[in-house]
């Protein structure tokens, strides 16, 4: 069985955590992301594409696939398999995500070929070669940027649906330590509640298509029913 431990070192939890839960919180929606990455490899998206939509996504300086290199590819497998481990039916994860996150078949082989490489500094997702290329598709660009901001959106209200996380700190300490530009909720402010439910049901049909859960919390959907932003400003939560 895998235990929590294989999630330490990948990115450590706030202390605003308010209870445990495996996988944690920020741990939990970077997989997911990093699993997305490799999900768009498996339907036939170039690597430079997908870095680049990446860090259009959430302006970021790094895409996922890179950012998995760096943490190291047998890591964020084995947390996928944490995430996906179904001995437990009544686990709080698994209950939620069922197959959400089952390690994509790209990243299967990506392990077999790390395990099996005399040289595992070599075993790489974005080569020299990746780095150089330039991403001219726009609208391409456009639909990976999606995928990734639907993502981060149903996994980061999850985490405040399950309460491990107030709203008002799951947006701050995702943007500061991701990076990113801006936090989930306040992305979804700007975009607002009718487009950020688009693009997740979007999502959500590619998923069911493919056979894999992408579960949309209530959260979400009560949000969006009553189109109004997510309270930021306030102490509401």
């Amino acid at each position: 069985m895998v235990k929590e431990k294989e999630f330490k070192n990948l990115i450590p939890e706030p202390i605003l955590l308010l209870k445990p839960r495996k996988g944690g919180a920020l741990n939990l929606i970077y997989i997911a992301l990093l699993l997305e990455a490799s999900r768009m490899v498996d339907d036939g998206a170039d690597i430079h594409y997908i870095e680049a939509a990446a860090k259009k996504a959430f302006g970021m300086s790094k895409g996922f696939l890179s950012q998995m290199d760096d943490i190291g590819i047998p890591k964020a497998v084995v947390a996928m398999e944490a995430l996906a481990e179904d001995v437990d039916p009544e686990d709080p994860v698994y209950a939620k995500y069922h197959n959400f996150f089952e390690p994509s078949e790209s990243c299967r082989k990506k392990l077999e070929e790390y395990q099996q490489s005399e040289d595992k500094k070599t075993v790489r997702w974005v080569s020299a070669e990746d780095v150089q290329k330039e991403a001219t598709d726009f609208m391409l660009v456009d639909l990976l940027k999606k995928r990734f901001q639907a993502v981060s959106f149903i996994t980061a209200v999850e985490v405040v649906e399950a309460g491990l996380l107030k709203l008002t700190d799951a947006d701050k300490v995702v943007k500061e330590t991701y990076q990113w530009k801006e936090g989930p909720f306040s992305m979804m402010n700007r975009l607002g509640l009718e487009e950020t439910m688009s693009m997740v049901i979007e999502k959500m049909q590619r998923s069911h298509r493919q056979e894999i859960n992408f579960p949309i919390p209530r959260l979400l959907i009560s949000q969006a029913q009553k189109n109004e932003p997510w309270p930021l400003n306030s102490k509401a939560e």
